[in-house]
């Protein structure tokens, strides 16, 4: 992806080239600006909005808050208008209290679909399949934010988009475990699986009967949807549960 786009920027900076006219470079983007250009990208929305934001959403402090419930009411609006939303956001995000208001609101009939993602990822938005903005680090040209039209671009990053699309986890499913996961004793069993301590050992560490151990795992198991102990420790990391390295410890 990052090799395609810096050869559409190549051949935008030359007016005879292929490019010209299909990619456009924001000068001097600010958090501001880039949240005006997306708002008014999504307003276009005709059929589809796909949207990553960024893996640590500014969504500290007034101006950030802000930024980010005036996008959630806009994408409300064009999804009431029978757009379809897909929104990948970082695990962080679900700490806003505008975004859970919003995820209680919108049902999973609803088209404007959240999931989490433990992946970092670049933010984008791109609309109907046609046109995309894009905010990355383009190796010596630096942090770019980019307007795409380029055919061949936009085709690999909705082709990125969607697999890190089907590997997050749907909003309200990572709510119900991250909540629990927030339990003392359940964030310690977690870092028993995911270390691989065998039950006898990891029940007498956390001062429980073996039959007491494996009723938790068993439930944590089903909720994280793992078909072993090390899998479910895994997954635990891979959704942001739990840090590896406190786990590895």
């Amino acid at each position: 992806m990052r090799v395609l786009v810096e050869e559409a920027v190549s051949k935008a900076r030359d007016t005879s080239g292929p490019a010209g006219g299909a990619l456009a470079v924001l000068p001097d983007p600010s958090d501001e600006r880039i949240r005006m250009s997306a708002e008014r990208l999504i307003s276009t929305a005709r059929r589809s909005v796909s949207l990553a934001l960024p893996y640590r959403a500014p969504t500290s402090g007034r101006a950030g808050v802000q930024s980010l419930t005036t996008l959630m009411d806009r994408l409300r609006q064009i999804n009431a208008a029978g757009v379809t939303v897909r929104i990948l956001g970082g695990p962080g995000i679900l700490d806003d209290p505008h975004v859970r208001r919003h995820l209680d609101q919108c049902g999973p009939d609803t088209g404007l679909h959240l999931r989490i993602s433990s992946q970092r990822h670049q933010a984008v938005v791109i609309v109907d399949e046609s046109i995309a903005l894009l905010n990355a680090e383009f190796g010596r040209a630096g942090r770019q934010s980019l307007t795409v039209r380029v055919p061949a671009v936009l085709r690999a990053l909705d082709t990125l988009y969607t697999g890190a699309w089907s590997k997050a986890t749907p909003a309200a499913y990572y709510r119900k475990i991250f909540v629990r996961s927030r339990n003392e004793m359940t964030r310690r069993v977690l870092e028993s699986l995911f270390s691989g301590s065998t039950d006898e050992a990891a029940a007498q560490a956390l001062g429980l009967s073996v039959r007491t151990y494996r009723r938790h795992v068993a439930g944590l198991m089903q909720e994280l949807g793992a078909g072993s102990r090390f899998q479910a420790g895994a997954r635990a990391v891979e959704l942001g549960l739990l840090e590896p390295q406190l786990a590895a410890g």
